[in-house]
Parts: structure tokens; sequence; C-alpha cells
């Protein structure tokens, strides 16, 4: 949204006459005057090109420019507010393509480009110009112009050449020999809003075809000057809108002058010309639209624009600090269109009710201690030196979180009950804390927020989880306690005759078949007995870059004669059912299921892992081996050098 920064035409006079008056004495007078500045601080010699970016400052002010400067491309000038800059006889400033001025003052503090006056004879010649050469940008906001335009063929204080971006807002451009700006060149984007232009020797404004000139809120005090000449010179069209400006002449002269009436017209609408009734006779020339009109003096209108309020905050306001923790608050961040960061002012609203309990201060960092638990909000107000404003705030958790504890027993291999009634929180008892549990530990919460401390839950099946404790006061702060809990199923015997039979595992995750068809010998006829084993342990070497996800044991024995039996004639299937939820949500795996393998220990000196011959079949979540010996099994997945979290995982 846009803002009115005015000036009054009554404020307008009240200024020019005491201007003319301090100008009346300087003309008697000049040199006693400036050997009065006693105070003045020492001269910042400027006499060689700015080839880095380089920041004319308020603490080394006055500069004093003593021979030819160029802002070389690629760079940014910059210049503080309330800096003079005093530039030597008939010299110029360039900025180069590429390069960037940017200047902006205050309305408290104004910076001042203006001719030097030398302190012994107390002469002052014309500077001659500020030459922004085409692909070169500016940005001037309360900046005061003042005596360039030196020699005739360059007469001149501002000279602007496209294509390139400029702004001149709530400036003063005058005294200068002949024209104030001049603005040539295709594609040159030239603003002007809130300006003043005065006692400028020929035109305020001198615009060549090509340039796009918009003026807007100013003030043109030409007397028998032009204000606005196009001239027709350059390549392609020009563009001039000029609005709710005051054109005050005594009514002589031209005020807005076309020189390229048969084929650009000058869009003069909705100006102030110094009298009710419009424009006076011979103001304007053919190729200037005028009409409607305005019927009484505009006020000076600047470009403004809110500020951007941004902070931060040391320690990090996400992580938990207990009460009376000193913060750091810095607004160093926020930013404006028409100030500098250092020109704007904040305040601080610690509890962010509305009122701020600081001072507005230029300073944008502060300390402040947050004594309240919970969920505190600090709010800034950014204003800038229009008075416009805007806010920002942060939630900063402050206060001592609950300490998560709980404990568990096993009623049965997979019933699990959990008890966190040994939580505790410095400001609230044990019985306002609320808790909720993730029993697998994938980070999904299984229960809500509850103050019941107790819960049981049963695994489906082999495996270690992670089961996690959240606990949460009534300041809403929180706290987690993780821990691991193995799930193994007793083992289980069946004992197979006749055709052949099935072990199923206590779990369903392991199926054994055994049948006479692919058994050779009498081994079923005498009868075979099989004990499913699980474990999460692997009794022998780790698999050599592999981890482990599950393993059991398989051992048989003849019923006939009691022996043990480590290998028949034939095979027997093994069929294992994994769960994909379990291995990516709660031991975090990547796609897997491609490289599940089932591997057998081989005893020996040494003994090994060696892989038995299976199918996967993803559709159904299964793994389908064959083998004709007895023993230990695991099932890996064949990733080198990845562990998997089941047996390696710390926490």
């Amino acid at each position: 949204m846009l803002h009115r920064l005015t000036l009054t035409s009554k404020r307008l006079c009240a200024l020019l006459l005491a201007f003319c008056a301090v100008s009346a004495f300087m003309a008697t007078s000049s040199q006693a005057v400036y050997q009065e500045r006693l105070g003045a601080p020492a001269e910042t010699i400027i006499a060689s090109d700015i080839t880095t970016d380089t920041t004319w400052t308020l603490a080394n002010s006055p500069y004093r420019v003593t021979k030819e400067i160029y802002v070389k491309p690629g760079i940014t000038l910059t210049i503080e507010p309330g800096v003079t800059v005093w530039v030597e006889k008939e010299l110029k400033i360039h900025a180069e393509g590429g390069a960037t001025i940017i200047a902006k003052g205050t309305p408290d503090q104004p910076i001042t480009f203006d001719r030097y006056r030398n302190p012994s004879t107390g002469l002052a010649p014309r500077w001659k110009k500020i030459h922004l050469h085409p692909n070169s940008t500016s940005y001037f906001r309360y900046v005061d112009f003042a005596y360039g335009g030196a020699s005739s063929n360059e007469s001149t204080i501002l000279h602007f050449e496209g294509p390139g971006t400029h702004v001149l807002n709530m400036c003063t451009v005058r005294d200068s020999k002949l024209q104030g700006i001049t603005a040539q060149g295709d594609s040159l984007n030239l603003t002007v809003a809130g300006t003043l232009f005065e006692d400028n020797g020929r035109w305020s404004l001198a615009v060549d075809s090509g340039a796009d000139v918009v003026v807007t809120g100013s003030t043109f005090d030409v007397t028998d000057h032009i204000a606005v000449r196009l001239r027709d010179k350059g390549e392609g069209p020009a563009t001039i809108t000029i609005s709710d400006s005051n054109m005050l002449s005594d009514g002589s002269s031209f005020v807005v002058y076309n020189e390229m009436a048969g084929s650009v017209s000058i869009n003069a609408r909705n100006n102030w010309w110094g009298q009710a009734s419009g424009p006076h006779a011979g103001a304007v020339t053919a190729g200037v639209s005028y009409t409607p009109w305005l019927t009484a003096e505009a006020d000076r209108v600047g470009i403004t624009t809110p500020p951007n309020a941004s902070f931060t905050v040391d320690p990090d306001p996400t992580v938990l600090q207990p009460p009376g923790t000193v913060y750091t608050f810095d607004a160093s961040a926020s930013t404006d269109d028409e100030d500098y960061t250092a020109s704007l002012e904040v305040c601080w609203d610690w509890d962010n009710d509305g009122t701020c309990d600081t001072a507005y201060s230029t300073v944008k960092t502060a300390t402040h201690s947050l004594t309240d638990s919970g969920m505190q909000t600090v709010r800034l107000v950014v204003r800038d030196t229009d008075s416009d404003t805007d806010e920002a705030t942060q939630g900063i958790q402050v206060g001592d979180p609950p300490i998560a504890a709980f404990t568990f027993i096993q009623p049965t291999w997979a019933q699990v009950a959990f008890d966190a009634s040994g939580s505790t929180d410095t400001e609230d008892a044990s019985a306002d804390l609320e808790v909720a549990w993730d029993y697998e530990g994938d980070g999904d919460l299984d229960t809500t927020y509850t103050t019941l401390k107790i819960a049981t839950h049963t695994y489906p099946h082999l495996g270690r989880y992670w089961p996690t404790l959240y606990v949460k006061d009534t300041d809403n702060l929180t706290d987690t306690l993780r821990k691991s809990v193995d799930i193994i199923p007793p083992a289980t015997t069946v004992t197979i005759t006749g055709s052949g039979g099935t072990l199923d595992s206590v779990d369903q995750t392991v199926q054994v078949t055994v049948y006479a068809d692919t058994v050779g010998g009498d081994v079923i006829s005498n009868g075979l007995a099989i004990t499913h084993t699980p474990w999460l342990t692997l009794p022998h070497s780790s698999l050599t870059d592999t981890f482990l996800y599950q393993g059991f044991n398989l051992s048989a024995w003849s019923v006939g004669d009691d022996q043990p039996i480590n290998e028949i004639s034939g095979t027997y299937t093994i069929t294992i059912s994994y769960d994909c939820d379990y291995f990516g949500g709660v031991l975090n795996l990547p796609p897997f299921e491609h490289q599940l393998r089932l591997y057998r220990w081989v005893s020996g000196t040494p003994g090994s892992w060696t892989l038995v011959d299976s199918a996967l079949y993803a559709t159904t979540d299964q793994l389908v081996a064959t083998t004709g010996f007895f023993g230990d099994f695991a099932l890996a997945m064949d990733v080198r050098r990845v562990y998997l979290p089941l047996v390696a995982r710390a926490n």
C-alpha cells in the first residue's frame, strides 16, 4: 500500500523564504559564513575511481571530489543519510554500465550534492553532473542536488542514459545552470516522485525520444522557464506522464513543451497549473494532454512502502530453555525499500499484548529474560522514516519440560505391559501429565494423549522394536523416551510321519514342510521330529558385508532311535513370510525386497554362511527356499557395507 508523504504550500513557502534569506546573507559574506564552521569534520578526499563496493558514511562526511571519478561496472556506491558531497569545479561523477548508486537520505538527514566553496577565497564554481551511463541503476531519496551544470554543452545536474532504471524520491533539483535533469536513451525508465525543481536556468526536465519518464507528486517552480521539454532526439517513442504535480510559472513562457507533437503525446493530466482555470495561455504546446486539471495545489507525495520486519532469537527458540533464560533478539534483517536498515526504528513487545515494552530505537538488538513457562510470543514492530510500520512475531518455548520415564514387563512372548507413572515434571504433578505411545518406534503415535500411564500392546512377530513414550505437561512442553524390546516367540516342535507334514512357527513367520515324495529313505516313516527356535542374536560370526533381519534354528531327530539328523536325502521347503511395514517403518530400511537372501551356517574351520537356493515372491511377501540341511538360518540383505539396525542399532 502506498502512503502520502506531503509538504504543504504554506510550509514550502516558509522554507523557501528561509532559504532565500540565508542565500542573501551568504552572497554578501560567504567566506565568513564558511569559516564559522569551526566544528566541521575533516574532509574526505575522493580522487580516484570506485572499484569496490563502497559506502560514504556520515562519520566521514563531508566528501570532497577533487577529480572526475567513475563507479566501475558491477560496483555499488552507497551513501548514508546526512552525508554532504562537495564536487569541485567542472567535475563529474560517473556510474558506468552495471554500476549502481544508492543514496537514501531521510527527512531529518538529507544527502547533499553541492559545489565546493574554497574557504580561502570564498569562491564556489559550479560542478558538472552525475552521469548515469547506459545499463547503470540508481536510487535517490531525500537528496538535494544543487549548483551543477557547469558547462554549456553539459549543463545538467543529473544525466540519465538508457537503458536503465532510476528513481528520484522526495529529492530537490535546483540552481542548475540550464537543465536540472536530462533523460535520454531507449529503454530508460525514470521515476520522479515528490521532487522539487526550482531555479534551474532553462529546463527542469529535458527528455529525449526513447525514454520512459513518470513524474508524480512533484513541484516544478520554474518562473519564466520550461518545466518539461520533450526534445526530438534519439530513437523510438518517448512516454512521459506527469500527474498530481504542481506546474508553477509566471505565465510568460511555455511550461510543458513537446517538439514531437506529431508522433508523441505528453500525458500531463491532473496537475495544478497555478490557477483553478488550468494552464495559462501558451503554457503548453501541441501534443500535450492537460485536461482535466487540479483546482488546488497538490502536496508533494513521495513513494512510501512499509518496511519488512524480521528478527532472530538466540538461543534457538525451538529448543526448550528454562525460565529466566536471557535471550538475544536481533532485528538487523529488517529491510525497507526507501530506507537503509540503519535508519529503521524498532520496538519490542515482550508479551505480545499489543503494546511495545521498549521505546523505538535504531538499535536493532535487545536482550530479555522470559520468566513464564510455556509458549511465549514476542512481537517486533519496525518503523521507517515515513512512519510506516510492519510487525513480526516468534514463538519461544520456555519452561522445564517433563521427564519421560517408563518400565515394561512381558507377560507373554508377544505382549508387553508399559508403565509411565515414573514420568515427572517440576511444575505439574505426575497425575496431570499426559502420555502417548508409539509402540513400534516408527514415528507414528499408536495412542492419543491421556493421563492414564498404563498401557499394553501385543506385537505380531519376531523382531526388535523401539517403543517410544511421549509425555506432555500442561504447558504443552514434551519429552520422549525410547527403549528397545525384543519379541522372540518360543520354540515349537512337531513330529512328522506318514506322507509328511508341516511345522508353523508360533508367530507364523516360518513354515517348514517335509513330504515323503521329496525325502528319500525311511526318514519320515520312522518319524521325524523338527524344532523351530527363533533368535535375534547371531549364534555364529556375522554375515560378512550383509546385515541381519531375523534368524532361527531348525533341529531334527529320528523319533524311532532318538538320533539327531543334520541332513536328509532329498529336500524340504522353508517358507518365510516377511513384514514390509516392519522393514520400512520400524527398521527404516531402504527398498529391500529384491535383495533378501536366506543363508545357512556351515560348520568348519572356519565356519561360514552359505547361500540357500530360494525364490522371492514380492506379491505375497514371501521367500521360499529348499534345502536338505538343518541348523542355523539367517534372513539377510545382500547389501554391502550396510548393517541392519536390528543388530547394530544403538538407540
